[in-house]
């Protein structure tokens, strides 16, 4: 192939992604670097419908949750995760769905030449729930927009007004999608822990409704009821842009993840690049993106108030010493490193990069 610029074939859905979804949010960001390396051929679903007289595609990169595409090309795959395959996780899914995520995603990584993954742990869990070869998985995190998500954003004070939130009343953070895997519910007893205990902190939540069940807007309203006994100390921001949400996390005096899974954990890294202590559960990725700045503790009640407790307990000059360092651990999540790190990928399912 010489010098020649790669050609990537995608299927234009994936090219068309919109939303603050972490799934559109990581295409979005991704396919904007890599046309800056290689030239991206938006096709069909199918991966066969192309502009006439179009050049083939090299290669062609999707969504390995989506199953296989017919194409003669190698193709590339990026999965997000597997966690569904614990007995905890797979009773808090909706049964068809989790019977389609799994199927779809085990022709996938199976079909793939390559899989993208964005974690070590993501790697794990295919090799063991697919049998997929570990030598065709390589672990490319992802990034974080550093310059809207940094610790100087402005506090969005008018968007959590709106909310119905109190001014000035410092803040624990929830950022995710509102599902039971989330384990927002374990979070909310820890906080009444808290207020009972005389802290003056209330919790913020940022959030939609879960995808994947059909009880989904009463899940959300059991989740962002007032607390027991803390009037006032709950609001929800729903839908908030991306300047806002960072505003929000950098006025936040810790953001809380206490997961039962994750493929990645976007939320905690843009807090941490907004200056933000994080605590995250010890389940799926989340110690891998938080490194040795996050606090990390078990997803129960007694534990997420333990890491609260103790990061709320800070004096100033820990605090801004603790947000430097997570700021300067964020700072090493660049989309540009993701896009070459998926490029390097590409080039090898192809053989260019033996050559």
């Amino acid at each position: 192939m010489g010098g020649r610029e790669l050609r990537v074939g995608v299927p234009a859905d994936l090219t068309r992604i919109g939303g603050r979804s972490g799934h559109g949010n990581v295409w979005r960001q991704v396919l904007q670097q890599l046309a800056a390396r290689c030239s991206i051929l938006p096709g069909g679903s199918d991966g066969r419908r192309r502009l006439r007289r179009q050049a083939a595609p090299d290669v062609w990169l999707s969504d390995g949750h989506q199953g296989s595409l017919a194409v003669d090309a190698p193709r590339v795959v990026l999965a997000h995760d597997a966690g569904w395959g614990t007995p905890e996780l797979s009773a808090l899914l909706d049964p068809e769905f989790l019977d389609a995520i799994d199927r779809m995603t085990g022709e996938g990584v199976r079909d793939a030449t390559a899989t993208i993954v964005p974690s070590a742990s993501t790697k794990t869990q295919l090799v063991e729930r697919y049998a997929v070869d570990p030598d065709a998985i390589h672990v490319v995190p992802h990034g974080v927009d550093l310059a809207t998500f940094n610790p100087g954003a402005d506090r969005a004070e008018s968007v959590l007004q709106r909310a119905g939130w109190s001014d000035g009343r410092p803040y624990v953070l929830f950022v995710s999608q509102l599902h039971p895997r989330k384990n927002l519910g374990v979070l909310r007893e820890a906080m009444v822990r808290l207020i009972e205990r005389g802290y003056p902190h209330g919790l913020v939540v940022v959030g939609g409704p879960p995808a994947d069940r059909a009880d989904g807007q009463a899940i959300v309203e059991a989740l962002t009821a007032p607390l027991p006994g803390a009037a006032g100390r709950l609001v929800r921001v729903v839908a908030p842009s991306d300047e806002e949400l960072a505003g929000i996390m950098a006025g936040a005096d810790v953001l809380c993840l206490p997961s039962l899974m994750e493929g990645f954990g976007m939320t905690p890294l843009e807090a941490m690049a907004c200056g933000t202590p994080v605590i995250v559960s010890d389940r799926g990725s989340l110690p891998e993106v938080v490194g040795d700045v996050g606090t990390v503790v078990a997803p129960t009640v007694d534990d997420v108030e333990g890491g609260l407790a103790s990061v709320l307990a800070l004096d100033e000059d820990e605090r801004a010493e603790l947000g430097r360092a997570v700021r300067h651990h964020a700072e090493g999540f660049t989309w540009a490193r993701t896009a070459a790190g998926w490029h390097d990928v590409l080039e090898r399912a192809t053989g260019r990069a033996d050559g």
